[in-house]
């Protein structure tokens, strides 16, 4: 077992440091003391825990995907219900998987990550990333007008050889916030789908990078000279004083292996409203 109280999530060009309010027990097995809990209780609310933990471990694996490869290209790729069965898993998610295999045939080895959503109307839709894949693109218009179709100022694309249904395609310009766009579509419904059972809820090539995370244990002295971007706790009675239980901290890394935070940091200060056994909180304002 170790004893920590951070977690160091390290990227090519930065790091991410967790800094919990207390230290943590981390076994043998991989993981600590605090995702113990309700293992052998088979309540609804165990239930719904479970969903919820696995929904935090996929978006946490696909959010350091995201933020560790170079991904250049946002999809998104819809199935036609007139081509093909879009409200099957199985089927749908096969069709995405031939395409990339016809993508990757003819276009060359890439990297990707895709995400099924499942509509309201039962429907399977695809978000993903990809990086070193260059199909041909054409620029998205308004069927009226033929204006070209912008969002945010970012031009969208159409992909004419997704054949089985609608597709739109941007230019990444923010690796963060694609992940973090990307991994809300990890939802309840997706987890709890009949048809999704013991299948996949996400799709990764070969060989995708992940950072180098490590388990430690550090003195508040070593965070003097850096400041949180995001700190979660609890205002203790009587006083309200808060506390911390959780302090997120971001630095680049320099070319001499420095660490660097820029001046701009802000601080998003959030309070603890629901804790599950695995550590992880909902959080409110």
């Amino acid at each position: 077992m170790v004893e920590y109280n951070s977690k160091i999530i390290r990227f090519d060009h930065h790091i991410e440091i967790i800094k919990y309010g207390e230290n943590r027990i981390r076994t043998l097995g991989g993981k600590d003391k605090s995702s113990r809990g309700l293992k052998c209780v088979d309540s609804e609310e165990a239930k719904k825990q479970r969903v919820l933990e696995q929904a935090y471990r996929i978006k946490r694996k696909i959010k350091y995907y995201c933020q560790a490869n170079d991904f250049d290209l946002f999809w998104t790729l819809t199935l036609n219900d007139n081509k093909v069965n879009a409200k099957n898993y199985v089927y749908s998610r096969q069709r995405l998987q031939a395409w990339l295999k016809y993508q990757r045939e003819r276009y060359g080895k890439f990297a990707y990550l895709f995400i099924p959503e499942v509509h309201k109307s039962g429907r399977i839709h695809f978000h993903g990333v990809t990086g070193g894949l260059s199909p041909p693109l054409v620029e998205a218009r308004y069927p009226k007008n033929k204006r070209l179709i912008k969002k945010k100022g970012i031009q969208i694309y159409n992909a004419e050889n997704w054949q089985n249904g609608f597709s739109t395609v941007s230019k990444i310009q923010h690796k963060e916030k694609s992940a973090n766009y990307i991994t809300k579509y990890i939802t309840k419904e997706l987890l709890e789908m009949p048809s999704a059972f013991h299948q996949p809820r996400y799709f990764v090539s070969r060989g995708l990078k992940q950072p180098e995370i490590s388990y430690v244990e550090l003195t508040d002295s070593y965070f003097q000279e850096f400041k949180p971007s995001f700190v979660v706790g609890e205002r203790n009675s009587p006083n309200k004083e808060f506390k911390a239980d959780i302090s997120i901290y971001r630095m680049d890394i320099s070319e001499d292996g420095e660490l660097i935070q820029s001046s701009h940091t802000e601080t998003v200060w959030k309070l603890k409203q629901t804790k599950s056994p695995d550590g992880n909180q909902d959080f409110k304002k």
